[in-house]
């Protein structure tokens, strides 16, 4: 028997989501001075939000999932007197992507997705904070592409999918400009030429 058939014959349908997510960086060190960064530490995260499907096509549809990133990312140094300097970030996620469904098979649908995303991280810090060991700071908005697959399970009365997705950051999101407040801790900066953002995200749709 085939389960919620309606949901797919709807031009416009809301959900929620929930997720858990690893964030990452690509770091580029800059060589200057001894000191090297790298990111090491693996730290879960979590991401909730809403669903938005408008149907374009049977097999194709516009999504808009905005929603909250919750995340830390931890860089390791050598040769800097502070070893580790956790990052956390909450992220207001603004993707806008493109889904291309499969033929349904029984009460199963495969799926990719892909498209851009603008994140704002509104833990970004103005300034730094030595005392918590926040010795780097990140700009605090950046631009995603964003790519994943998943499969759609229509359950009698909803349909829920299973979703991975890799975002990959465009911009260099690293602040290179120095705390003027807080002098001394330049090398902490100095240390990269370029940082970029990725996440990968498990996520579960309700619809």
């Amino acid at each position: 028997m085939l389960n919620y058939q309606k949901i797919d014959q709807k031009w416009l349908h809301f959900g929620f989501t929930l997720g858990v997510n690893s964030m990452d960086f690509a770091i580029y060190n800059s060589g200057k001075g001894d000191a090297r960064a790298e990111q090491v530490v693996f730290s879960p995260g979590f991401t909730v939000g809403i669903v938005s499907d408008l149907r374009l096509h049977e097999d194709w549809s516009l999504r808009f999932l905005p929603g909250l990133e919750f995340g830390q990312r931890t860089i390791r140094y050598s040769n800097l007197d502070v070893e580790e300097v956790n990052v956390e970030s909450v992220l207001v996620n603004l993707p806008l992507l493109l889904k291309y469904r499969a033929r349904r098979l029984n009460n199963y649908r495969p799926y990719l997705i892909g498209g851009a995303s603008f994140k704002i991280d509104v833990q970004s810090q103005d300034a730094l904070d030595p005392e918590n060991d926040m010795l780097v700071r990140l700009k605090n908005t950046d631009m995603y592409l964003e790519l994943g697959a998943g499969i759609d399970f229509y359950l009698p009365y909803f349909k829920l999918a299973t979703e991975l997705k890799f975002a990959i950051g465009l911009k260099d999101i690293m602040n290179h400009e120095y705390d003027i407040d807080n002098p001394g801790y330049e090398a902490y900066t100095d240390a990269f030429r370029k940082v970029n953002s990725k996440i990968i995200t498990l996520s579960f749709h309700f619809e």
